[in-house]
């Protein structure tokens, strides 16, 4: 068992970090591909956001699965089916290429867990590193 607290893993930019059309949200990764040794599958990683006020991560999609679980304040979700707002407690399942993007309507932080499928050999699951 590997034990994290998430208060203590790094965050990055993600739009420094990725280029990613986003602004004001922070990505920390807290089980990725290299986490442990080969008794763990890889076959998910698990990655935390914080988004500040007004922050938002433009639509985008990729190859891989993603389901996300509001820990605080309150997300817009936006896709190509329609816009669906998010509250503390909720999740939300992206199937892969399905178009999706977040903006923040709290006043304070957002933050959510979201958890991804490692496709192939899961290079989309190589998290940032400090």
């Amino acid at each position: 068992m590997i034990v994290r607290t998430v208060k203590e893993v790094k965050g990055f930019d993600v739009k420094e970090a990725y280029g990613q059309d986003a602004e004001g949200v922070s990505i920390k990764w807290i089980s990725e591909k290299r986490t442990g040794g080969d008794e763990y599958l890889h076959n998910f990683a698990l990655r935390y956001f914080t988004f500040k006020p007004n922050a938002y991560m433009n639509p985008h999609k990729h190859p891989w699965e993603q389901e996300i679980a509001v820990v605080k304040g309150r997300i817009l979700v936006l896709s190509t089916a329609n816009e669906q707002v998010l509250n503390e407690g909720d999740v939300g399942y992206f199937p892969a290429n399905e178009v999706h993007g977040f903006k923040n309507l709290s006043e304070g932080d957002s933050e959510f867990y979201c958890v991804i499928g490692c496709i192939g050999k899961g290079e989309n699951c190589l998290g940032l590193q400090s």
